[in-house]
């Protein structure tokens, strides 16, 4: 065998091994990307508010608290199921996982209400809510500007405060229209609240 051909071997082999080991780097990319670390807090959090914590996850889900443990290592090469997210989320009673999600899709999580349930006080309420926490921006801008830069740790808290005021705000709005909107002319879309509940703010009866 030559020198010449022994190089040209060689360059070969240098190929495959960079190629292979850019998809092992790819690989460890999609997986980062398949489950982020925003969404392992959010679930993690959603655990935490379960009153069995960990035990009681595992007892909804049917599994042992060592695979939700392994489904949430950042180094581990498994992934949280989406569908065990959605079903700890709801017996939590809590939206982080949809809070989360939203945000991080440059949106805001609008929870619905059922409207036989809600009346004026409601709707005053999420109007209070979002006064409230307005409130709590103004301060924490005030205390996070004070020596001219705002940190890691104030860009957080004004970032999770700032989601709270448009959620409150949204959910006040979306109330306020479902409930006391007539219906559009086009009918494409109703916003006045169905059956007695609409009746009832027209002032008309079923009887």
């Amino acid at each position: 065998m030559t020198r010449h051909s022994t190089k040209k071997i060689t360059e070969k082999v240098g190929n495959i091994n960079h190629r292979q080991k850019g998809l092992t780097v790819g690989k460890q990319h999609w997986k980062v990307e398949k489950q982020p670390a925003w969404l392992v807090a959010a679930i993690k959090r959603t655990i935490a508010a379960l009153p069995g914590g960990y035990a009681e996850a595992a007892e909804w889900l049917d599994v042992t608290e060592n695979a939700l443990f392994n489904r949430l290592r950042t180094d581990g090469d498994q992934v949280f199921p989406m569908g065990w997210a959605m079903v700890l989320q709801q017996a939590s009673g809590t939206k982080y996982i949809a809070d989360a999600v939203s945000r991080n899709s440059n949106s805001v999580n609008v929870p619905l209400v059922e409207l036989e349930e809600v009346d004026n006080g409601d709707i005053n309420q999420r109007l209070m809510e979002s006064i409230e926490w307005i409130g709590k921006h103004s301060a924490y801008l005030r205390k996070a500007t004070e020596d001219g830069v705002i940190d890691a740790t104030e860009k957080q808290q004004i970032d999770e405060n700032s989601y709270q005021v448009m959620a409150k705000w949204q959910e006040h709005l979306t109330l306020l229209f479902r409930i006391f909107c007539e219906p559009e002319e086009s009918g494409a879309r109703e916003c006045a609240a169905p059956g007695a509940l609409a009746c009832r703010i027209r002032g008309e009866t079923n009887a």
